[in-house]
């Protein structure tokens, strides 16, 4: 994953909270879906998973579809999923788009 981005993973109590920090866009896309999506296909896999975006710096449409992508496998999985701490011009990107319905946020 380039250096622009990182993710960290802690998890407590059935909850796994993914920490992304940089900017989600189409250069780290796929990283970031396979790399959260192992999470949620692992043998551990949690019974709610939270993106937390907090450190987020950028998102752009692809950054949207990976967070859609994840959201995807996550239902799949049974898994609940929310977005925690949505910075503003990620948060005006949610608006924008319309995608309450699907990304939930805390």
């Amino acid at each position: 994953m380039p250096k622009s981005f990182d993710i960290e993973v802690t998890a407590d109590d059935g909850n796994t909270v993914a920490h992304l920090a940089g900017e989600l866009d189409l250069s780290v896309r796929a990283d970031v879906v396979t790399r959260v999506t192992a999470i949620i296909d692992g043998t551990r896999a949690p019974t709610r998973l939270i993106l937390d975006l907090r450190e987020v710096t950028f998102c752009d449409s692809s950054g949207l579809g990976a967070l859609l992508d994840i959201r995807r496998a996550a239902a799949d999985a049974a898994i609940a999923m929310v977005l925690r701490d949505v910075p503003p011009a990620v948060s005006r990107l949610l608006d924008l788009t319309d995608v309450d319905g699907w990304l939930s946020r805390e």
